[in-house]
């Protein structure tokens, strides 16, 4: 709650700013690689692989007079995951542990909203880099509907799952539902060529739980060009 009250705060510091030459309004998209990583203190689970996304969105930059950069946007992000969820499971026999889901892909769609603190190293006149950190806020929503597959009676079942509402509806099959919200980290750097094109590479982490019964947070490594305004 302290984080979103920050970026909150963050949000209208930035549209109380007077509107000038260093405010610069633009464009970005680009692919994504997203999984999940695990709290060591619950209970085990694996992140197979990463899984590729995308972002697309608006940028809002205002830079002061010292190159200290103030930075946001509004991006729609899809992300997510393939996991390996419930270890050491026992079936009848009680003896051969194994996966009760060896294959669980995770899709979601964010709207999500950064808030970084940059500094603008003018490198020439057609060349600026922008090393930058920060926290994000994003709200997720089912991306249509994710596969997972599970074991049981020793065969090998295939189903189709939304995240946000989980599976299964007893205690020893259930995945519960991710959470909506996704708060966390961002760090990365854009490089502005010829004053109106970008590139941009950032790092998120998320600093909250997407899913509470394996301890599942957020990370993502975005690549995006774009446009200024």
């Amino acid at each position: 709650m302290e984080t979103n009250k920050l970026i909150l705060a963050c949000l209208i510091t930035l549209c109380s700013l007077p509107v000038a030459a260093q405010v610069k309004l633009g464009i970005e998209a680009g692919a994504n690689l997203s999984n999940y990583i695990t709290d060591s203190h619950s209970n085990p689970s694996d992140s197979k692989n990463m899984k590729v996304g995308f972002q697309a969105g608006l940028t809002v930059d205002y830079e002061f007079q010292n190159h200290l950069m103030l930075m946001s946007g509004l991006f729609f992000v899809r992300k997510g995951g393939n996991l390996k969820l419930g270890e050491n499971y026992y079936g009848k026999d009680g003896i051969n542990a194994y996966y009760r889901y060896p294959d669980v892909e995770v899709k979601m769609n964010y709207l999500q909203i950064p808030v970084k603190l940059g500094y603008n190293f003018h490198i020439n006149d057609k060349l600026s880099l922008i090393p930058n950190v920060g926290l994000y806020a994003a709200y997720g929503f089912n991306a249509g509907e994710s596969d997972l597959q599970m074991v049981g009676d020793g065969k090998l079942i295939h189903a189709g799952w939304k995240p946000l509402d989980g599976y299964g509806n007893t205690s020893d099959q259930a995945i519960r539902g991710f959470n909506h919200w996704d708060v966390g980290a961002t760090a990365g750097i854009k490089a502005v060529i010829g004053k109106h094109y970008t590139i941009s590479f950032d790092y998120n982490i998320g600093l909250n739980k997407a899913q509470s019964t394996y301890g599942l947070r957020n990370s993502t490594f975005q690549l995006s060009v774009g446009y200024r305004f």
